[in-house]
């Protein structure tokens, strides 16, 4: 994970834009408003998480950038059943983001809201007598902002779209709706799927049954006549932005559509690269990214067969 990560991540952005998901150095006055927590593996598709901050700057909030395989929520030890190494990892992260001075953290995964909200952090509370902050999903926090962002609107947005949920944090759905609603000309196609899950990975042990899923879902976005059908969740974005590709609807993730009313643009170079495929014609693309973030070879070609495959 932790390879796939930095190699991914390197591939797609150069060193100066990478360098917006490291904590800031300069000195400040306080804290900042809130820290924007990234987890591990959105840094896979680093375009969801550069629409975050980009949304944030756009809102004029004061935050810190905090993540990566460094300050990971202990979930992995935590599905392995390793307990002790589990609560070493998380109450590490824990006094990461609590160095930062906020009383809110602001969480993208729904793995590490989950792992660090209700597990970690009432653990540390019993342990040390209270817990440094609060954590939040993102996207409930961008929707208390909904009426200043609708304001904010430059661009039409004309698409039909349906979207790829997950029922496990009801509260992040409908913060999704109502940031759907003011998104000038979009509009919402609600269609009748299972919803299962906390995101694709958390499905990896029941192969046959996640394909199953999928398939279902884009055979009645088919049927329903939309345009776009919009991931929420990083992992669930790595799985399915190809599946567009011949079919008569785009994949993109919802925070591109947001962004795309705002006026802010980022390119899903993730689904570019598993579009292409072939990990020779992947590397040579993005021989100049290897050589500025100084990659090994062997390393990449790894990263990029346990990641798209062995074609």
């Amino acid at each position: 994970m932790s390879r796939g990560v930095r190699v991914l991540s390197r591939l797609q952005i150069p060193p100066e834009t990478l360098a917006r998901f490291k904590p800031s150095r300069e000195e400040r006055a306080g804290p900042p408003d809130v820290v924007f927590y990234t987890g591990c593996n959105v840094l896979k598709t680093p375009h969801i998480a550069l629409l975050c901050l980009d949304i944030l700057d756009l809102l004029g909030v004061d935050y810190e950038v905090m993540g990566g395989v460094g300050q990971c929520c202990g979930v992995y030890q935590y599905r392995a059943g390793d307990f002790v190494n589990n609560g070493k990892m998380a109450n590490a992260t824990i006094d990461g983001l609590a160095s930062a001075g906020a009383s809110t953290v602001l969480s993208w995964c729904p793995s590490c809201q989950i792992s660090i909200a209700e597990v970690s952090l009432p653990n540390y509370e019993l342990q040390f007598g209270a817990k440094p902050f609060d954590l939040n999903p993102f996207l409930t926090f961008l929707a208390s902002h909904a009426d200043r962002l609708a304001a904010m609107m430059q661009r039409r947005v004309e698409k039909k779209i349906a979207l790829h949920e997950r029922p496990v944090f009801p509260e992040v759905m409908a913060a999704v709706r109502t940031l759907l609603s003011i998104i000038p000309g979009a509009e919402l196609v609600e269609i009748d799927v299972p919803r299962v899950g906390t995101q694709a990975n958390s499905l990896a042990q029941l192969p046959k049954y996640k394909q199953e899923l999928v398939r279902r879902e884009l055979a009645a976005v088919a049927d329903a006549g939309v345009t776009t059908l919009a991931t929420i969740y990083h992992a669930c974005h790595r799985e399915i932005c190809d599946a567009g590709d011949g079919r008569s609807f785009e994949v993109v993730n919802f925070m591109e559509l947001l962004g795309e009313g705002l006026g802010i643009d980022s390119e899903d170079l993730y689904k570019r690269l598993k579009l292409v495929g072939d990990i020779d014609a992947i590397i040579a693309d993005t021989l100049p990214l290897i050589e500025a973030h100084r990659l090994d070879l062997d390393t990449v070609r790894d990263a990029l067969l346990a990641e798209f495959g062995a074609k």
